[in-house]
């Protein structure tokens, strides 16, 4: 893969990841307490399966991606 396909797998899991959190303060004001655990477990479990299938692929083919995503989080916060 070519790094700019890396690039926007590595966004992608980013924003998807960031789409999956956005939801857990709302399942933790709304969810009776053990329904908001299985829930946040199944958020974090998803939130894996996203790194696995997109970010780390995206890093093992092209690993100075790594450095590019720290270096724009710590400059601006995010990816």
């Amino acid at each position: 893969m070519d790094i700019e396909l890396a690039r926007a797998m590595a966004r992608t899991a980013f924003d998807a990841n960031r789409s999956l959190q956005a939801i857990l303060p709302r399942l933790k004001t709304e969810l009776p307490e053990a329904d908001y655990k299985a829930a946040a477990h199944d958020v974090a479990v998803a939130i894996d399966q996203v790194n696995t299938a997109l970010l780390a692929r995206a890093v093992a083919v092209h690993p100075v991606l790594e450095t590019e995503i720290e270096t724009a989080i710590r400059e601006h916060g995010r990816y």
